[in-house]
């Protein structure tokens, strides 16, 4: 799982102690985990990207009923208004920036960004 994931065996132990993924062990008492947990896994580090808590992370991923989900959803919809407002002052100060310096602030936000639809597609 480790390989596969690209996340070290330490990290997954923890994810694993933490009750962010489910596993079973074999007879000979090696963990055995199932082919949806590098699903879940690439949710985790898009998670952790975003700065959530093992908690935060812990309840998106548990959370399997929309009730559960709704204000976590609340929640993202907010904050994703904010960042249309921070975008719509960031382009207005840029409007008489140099274009070297909006190429660079545009790829560093596309970065960001690329993360967050990630994230999104993922839930």
């Amino acid at each position: 799982m480790a390989k596969l994931s690209g996340l070290s065996t330490r990290t997954i132990d923890y994810y694993t102690s933490n009750k962010l993924l489910p596993v079973t062990r074999s007879a000979s008492n090696y963990r055995l985990y199932s082919e949806d947990v590098l699903h879940t896994l690439e949710r985790i580090k898009l998670l952790k990207k975003q700065r959530m808590s093992i908690e935060e992370i812990r309840k998106v991923i548990q959370s399997t009923e929309d009730e559960d989900l709704e204000p976590i959803m609340n929640e993202v919809q907010a904050e994703i208004a904010c960042l249309q407002k921070k975008l719509t002052s960031l382009e207005e100060k840029l409007k008489d920036a140099p274009q070297e310096e909006k190429k660079k602030v545009y790829r560093t936000l596309e970065t960001k960004l690329l993360d967050v639809m990630k994230l999104l597609s993922l839930m």
